[in-house]
């Protein structure tokens, strides 16, 4: 073989891998895109609380809610104050069970535990502590 025959074979090799590497990322990319409307087609909202669309509660009891721009999730255990300019800001909130199989659950406000169910709201004024107590709640 010559030199220019060795150069034109080194060339196809790389340009056959170069072909592979991009189809492989041209169908990554097709699939996230699907993937992405798929999400935003299985969301659905009732009362303003966002649910997946395959159900409201799965046939494990779990509560399917999505999180939102703007939601506060209380963890478990940690005592948060309403304070304003912070993360926890003074005003009314849909409380929500984050992924916790009963639709009731405990909280700490105003220095009292408290059965809460999915969905009641909660008022915080400046200054006013919360603190999940059974599980992770979310604040929308």
């Amino acid at each position: 073989m010559t030199t220019e025959q060795i150069v034109i074979v080194i060339l196809a090799v790389a340009a056959a891998a170069l072909a592979v590497a991009l189809i492989a990322v041209a169908a990554r990319l097709a699939r996230m895109k699907k993937q992405g409307r798929d999400y935003a087609d299985s969301v659905r909202v009732i009362d303003g609380v966002r649910y997946s669309r395959d159900t409201a509660v799965t046939r494990d009891g779990e509560i399917n809610v999505s999180y939102q721009k703007g939601d506060f999730i209380l963890e478990q255990g940690k005592t948060y104050t309403a304070v304003r300019k912070g993360a926890l800001m003074p005003g009314t909130y849909t409380l929500l069970a984050s992924g916790d199989p009963t639709q009731t659950f405990k909280l700490r406000a105003g220095g009292y535990v408290r059965d809460y169910k999915h969905g009641d709201t909660l008022v915080l004024a400046e200054g006013d502590s919360v603190c999940a107590v059974s599980c992770n709640v979310i604040l929308r």
